[in-house]
């Protein structure tokens, strides 16, 4: 509010604008505040002198106040947009023009905090009320200047239950390909927001309807299996989870017929996602297998993956795609028993203790403290001199004989 009270008070108008208004008037806690000023950049900067420059081509200054960063925007119009992201240029002007150019009508309210007055250029209160999600104006002229704004409008409809109005609907749906021409990047950051937040099984049953995933999918979907699909794992997850699991769970649901150990790379790249999302989609998808047999696994396996940072995303995977609350509860139990002692405990026998007796390190060197390791873990071993002695007959059963001895 101090950001707008200075503003005002040096003779500008200057509003909250967008999705701050929008929440406020939902009772929801906005994420931020952003404003909206008949203030040219330059006269933001000159009330407030150490405010950062990210936008002035298009009047964007970043006022930091109190540790929070606040958007300040001069009120503007938007000139051509030649690349489906954004204008070739912008011409600065009121409030009730730049409320014209913005997405939705949610999204196109302003509010002056501090004569407690709301700007509605739009009908945006209305839409609200109504827990409808139009686009202001033409709907195929806004997503064909901002493409990504039709990936905006399933987030948006998803996370505040609204329903999309009909014709923007269907402008998205014949428009949805146009996707493909949208950054990976942009895709990806997109993506993340809808697939963490609790509204994600609601949001990708609109993204299949409508089209949209397709064009942002490395594999077909038949359109039998977009009518079908239930997304029955992505509905089973807790509602705070991570995106790594979030796509797991997507692709469970929709890709189920590909080989898991062909995914990750496939979702890196359309997505662009980072090392260690993809280590993790790897982790998700190559170990899911073993925890749905787990009964014919070792059980130094199943510590081995219990012990992993990731295993109560995957015990949660296991519980999305089962069915069987039978056997959740029985693997949860056998879960509990194996985690009463410690899941991975300092090794018995290193590589220095092989060393010690002639070995040398490489493949074998490798497989004989992996298979140590494992007796260990299933408690075969009552102490370290047991464990050295296992070692010395590994050793001996896998050692060439010696010259004397053939």
């Amino acid at each position: 509010m101090a950001v707008v009270d200075t503003l005002q008070k040096a003779g500008f108008e200057a509003y909250f604008a967008g999705g701050c208004v929008r929440d406020e008037l939902m009772g929801l806690a906005p994420q931020d505040y952003d404003v909206a000023t008949s203030a040219h950049p330059e006269e933001v900067l000159r009330h407030f002198p150490k405010a950062q420059k990210v936008g002035v081509t298009f009047g964007v200054v970043l006022v930091r106040r109190r540790g929070a960063a606040i958007e300040v925007a001069t009120f503007r119009s938007d000139g051509q947009y030649d690349d489906g992201r954004r204008p070739t240029s912008v011409t600065f002007s009121s409030a009730q023009l730049d409320a014209q150019r913005r997405d939705f009508t949610c999204n196109g309210l302003f509010c002056d905090p501090i004569r407690g007055t709301i700007l509605d250029f739009v009908g945006g209160r209305a839409d609200i009320q109504a827990r409808c999600l139009r686009a202001i104006g033409d709907p195929a002229r806004r997503f064909a200047e901002d493409h990504l704004r039709m990936l905006r409008a399933i987030r948006f409809a998803a996370r505040l239950n609204f329903q999309i109005e009909t014709s923007t609907l269907a402008a998205i749906s014949r428009h949805a390909a146009a996707l493909a021409h949208i950054s990976r990047e942009r895709i990806g950051q997109e993506m993340r927001m809808i697939l963490t937040h609790p509204s994600r099984r609601r949001a990708a049953q609109l993204l299949l309807a409508t089209g949209l995933l397709q064009p942002v999918w490395p594999w077909p979907l038949e359109p039998a299996h977009v009518q079908a699909a239930k997304l029955s794992w992505l509905g089973g997850l807790p509602e705070q989870t991570g995106f790594a699991l979030a796509l797991t769970a997507l692709l469970c649901d929709l890709s189920s017929t590909h080989k898991a150990h062909t995914m990750p790379e496939a979702m890196q790249k359309l997505w662009v996602l980072s090392t260690q999302e993809t280590a993790d989609l790897r982790f998700l998808l190559s170990q899911l297998p073993v925890l749905q047999n787990w009964k014919s696994q070792r059980v130094a396996v199943l510590k081995r993956i219990l012990a992993d940072s990731r295993a109560q995303d995957l015990l949660a995977l296991y519980r999305a795609g089962t069915p069987d609350a039978n056997a959740i509860q029985e693997l949860e139990a056998r879960v509990r028993e194996l985690s009463a002692a410690p899941l991975a405990p300092d090794p018995l026998v290193t590589g220095d203790d092989l060393i010690a007796m002639g070995q040398r390190p490489g493949p074998k060197f490798r497989a004989w403290l992996e298979e140590l390791y494992n007796q260990q873990l299933e408690n075969q071993f009552p102490d370290r001199t047991a464990a050295l002695t296992a070692a010395r007959q590994l050793v001996q059963q896998h050692s060439p004989p010696r010259p004397h001895e053939r």
